[in-house]
């Protein structure tokens, strides 16, 4: 069985969306709203702080940028310390739908445009093609229906909806709705304490990387997130640069892992091999810049469709031949496993006997995977789908801080069935060893960082299944 959902990429190197067209400015009155209850995150998200400004002043600013008119709707009877007038919904319940109905109605602009105080990445941009593609109603057509724009025809829906206490969404489905794609990061909601962080993390990489740009005479005009999974990823839009930031613990030393990747990966694409490129706008070495370690890439539009597991393993034999005469230091798999057994000594979570099951499978499956192996060599270390772009010049291996050396049946573990016609020298034993201890390891890893996104946890469940399967 393959090991599926192995969440070690650390990013895209593709773009997940296209491009956003300029719009048309259309007059609009922007609403913050400004309250739930707040139950999960346990204080009033309005006040929380995120780089200095409470989330309530944030989107206040973002509002005033996007909008020509702003009104703040929420209950004055919370009490909340406000930098700005509240126009108090007029309800005794919470609902979004008593706000937006309440500020149709007090709106000098027949658009209004509204913003949760808890959505804080979105851009003034987003804001304004919202309202530019308002019919009815405009919204990012994801499952949350917020943030949003509204036209006055919209009131009956929205008051129906509210008297009946329906969810936004049955509004939504009586009226004429247009669909404005928005980047997922932007649409992030703080819920709890830690999606505010993950916020703040995502921003402070943005702004090393603009400034990192800037010491290069390179306007950052458009910076979008293309991941936060382990490090997070850049596009430094316009420029075909993507920079990948240390965020995460994975690695030992974030700096020399990036050198090595980044030596590595020169070394595979001077000798034809599928590999993104270092870029060549900025310095071919990391970069610290206020505390953040950086390393910058290539950016590659990303083909759509799935590609043929030959395809997979062809491109992987290629890598392969590509860095068999690379010379310099590299660790080896053992130490990695090595450092999986002392993250799983000390995880908090999941319970204790299947913590203690982690540990005794990884001890005994490296046991054996090391007593087997008889040749080593240069490894991707992580060669599973998502670190594979199909580009329009043929795939394109990424995220190169797993290599290392050590069997070949480690990488082969991370591909589908399909391709092992391309490596019949593969050992079978070693392979099925390996398959189990790519789980036991990502499970470690994932519950490590358990929290930090929802395909970690995903994974962190799905591999520890599969270990716990081993032992049935």
């Amino acid at each position: 069985m393959r090991a599926e959902r192995d969440v070690r990429p650390a990013g895209r190197h593709a773009a997940a969306h296209g491009r956003r067209r300029a719009v048309t400015r259309v007059p609009s009155t922007g609403v913050l709203l400004v309250g739930g209850g707040s139950r999960r995150f346990g204080s009033p998200k309005a006040l929380a702080e995120l780089c200095g400004e409470t989330l309530a002043e944030r989107g206040w600013r973002v509002l005033g940028e996007a909008c020509d008119e702003r009104l703040a709707v929420g209950k004055r009877a919370d009490g909340l310390p406000l930098p700005f007038p509240l126009l108090d919904d007029g309800t005794e319940t919470r609902h979004p739908a008593a706000g937006i109905a309440m500020a149709l109605r007090r709106a000098s602009h027949d658009v209004c445009v509204v913003l949760p105080v808890d959505c804080p990445s979105v851009r003034p941009e987003s804001l304004r093609a919202l309202a530019a593609a308002c019919r009815d109603a405009a919204t990012p057509g994801t499952g949350d229906p917020l943030p949003a724009a509204f036209r006055r025809t919209a009131l009956p829906a929205l008051e129906r909806c509210l008297a009946r206490s329906l969810p936004l969404g049955s509004a939504l489905s009586e009226l004429d709705v247009s669909t404005v794609e928005i980047d997922r990061w932007e649409l992030a909601n703080v819920n709890v304490a830690a999606d505010l962080e993950a916020v703040e993390r995502r921003e402070r990489v943005v702004a090393a990387a603009a400034e990192a740009a800037a010491r290069q005479g390179l306007d950052m005009a458009a910076p979008r997130v293309l991941q936060d999974w382990n490090d997070t990823v850049v596009h430094l839009a316009p420029h075909p640069v993507v920079a990948r930031a240390g965020t995460s613990w994975v690695a030992w030393d974030k700096e020399e892992t990036y050198r090595r990747e980044l030596s590595v990966a020169a070394h595979a694409v001077a000798r034809g091999g599928p590999c993104v490129r270092p870029s060549s706008l900025l310095p071919p070495e990391p970069q610290r810049v206020n505390g953040i370690v950086l390393a910058f890439w290539e950016y590659l539009d990303e083909v759509p469709g799935a590609a043929e597991p030959a395809e997979t393993g062809r491109a992987l034999r290629a890598f392969h031949e590509s860095v068999a005469d690379y010379d310099g230091a590299l660790p080896r798999l053992e130490a990695r496993h090595e450092r999986a057994a002392a993250v799983a000594e000390e995880l908090r979570r999941p319970g204790a006997q299947d913590r203690r099951l982690l540990v005794s499978t990884l001890t005994r499956l490296r046991t054996a995977l090391a007593e087997g192996t008889r040749d080593e060599r240069v490894l991707h270390g992580g060669p599973h789908g998502s670190n594979l772009l199909w580009t329009r010049d043929g795939p394109r291996w990424i995220d190169l801080d797993t290599v290392c050396r050590g069997p070949l049946e480690w990488d082969l573990a991370h591909l589908p069935e399909e391709a092992m016609a391309v490596f019949p020298e593969a050992d079978p034993r070693l392979l099925e060893l390996a398959r189990d201890l790519v789980s036991a390891e990502v499970a470690i890893w994932c519950w490590h960082s358990y929290g930090r996104a929802p395909e970690v946890d995903a994974a962190a469940h799905f591999h520890l299944e599969r270990v716990r399967a081993m032992g049935s």
